[in-house]
């Protein structure tokens, strides 16, 4: 058992207090706790989504505590609350859990962030950041075929690829923005000045082929759920390596194929 003030204290200095600040200006969606329940904790549980069906699973687990990526949407029309919101709150009070969310600081870290796991885990290392911060771009040790690095993504993300194959048959430079991810005109610009040969993200849209096929740049989409999955776990082992046997610490897998 351990004090959820204690638990938060610990997030927020493994997120680091720059990385916060910036989450402030650069993030209209939550970074931080959204709401505080009881005050001793036995359990954590992380996800991606703040849904009601991940809420429901945290509390069957036994837990007090929920960190997510995406965390609670407490947006509102005309003040009303939608009956989305309406039945996540319902669990979220009834239960007295606690909600954090960590949105673009999961994105962003170097060392625990979504896209700096997926490109350790693809044996590349970080060069410098990608799309204001959101993402990096990464150097393979030695050139990978097209076909190779479609693989690796494949069963590193478990999960269907969708691939544009317009750039090099050899891969040295490639650029990660987990989850939407889908660039827009600058975007594309700084990736031909970052010289990326690779791009891989989650999601796409319709015009956004042609435009990465005409700039010569491969593109992997892996699934906006999918490829954001390894930051809430790897700071979930942090936060298990830290607390050890005091906290339980467990991730609710609500998978999404988008």
């Amino acid at each position: 058992m351990v004090k959820r003030d204690e638990i938060i204290k610990f997030i927020y200095q493994t997120i680091g207090k720059e990385l916060m600040a910036n989450a402030l200006v650069k993030d209209e969606v939550a970074n931080g706790v959204q709401f505080l329940g009881s005050d001793e904790v036995k359990k954590v549980a992380l996800g991606v989504s703040a849904n009601e069906e991940f809420l429901l699973a945290a509390v069957k687990a036994g837990a007090q505590f929920c960190i997510f990526h995406h965390g609670l949407d407490t947006r509102v029309w005309k003040s009303r609350y939608p009956r989305f919101a309406q039945k996540r709150l319902k669990v979220i009070v009834e239960n007295k859990l606690t909600v954090v969310g960590l949105h673009y600081t999961l994105d962003s870290h170097p060392k625990i962030g979504n896209n700096a796991v997926i490109i350790r885990e693809l044996g590349a290392k970080i060069k410098e950041p990608l799309f204001d911060d959101w993402g990096w771009t990464a150097e393979l040790p030695q050139p990978e075929t097209i076909e190779q690095m479609k693989t690796a993504c494949e069963k590193l993300f478990n999960h269907k690829i969708f691939s544009v194959l317009d750039g090099p048959k050899q891969i040295t430079t490639i650029g990660v923005v987990s989850g939407r991810g889908t660039p827009e005109m600058a975007e594309i610009a700084e990736m031909e000045a970052k010289g990326v040969e690779l791009y891989i993200s989650g999601e796409t849209s319709e015009w956004i082929i042609h435009q990465m096929k005409e700039s010569g740049i491969n593109y992997f989409c892996g699934g906006h759920y999918a490829t954001e999955v390894f930051g809430v776990r790897e700071l979930g082992k942090t936060i298990k390596a830290y607390f050890n046997d005091q906290l339980e610490v467990e991730f609710i897998d609500i998978p999404n194929e988008i």
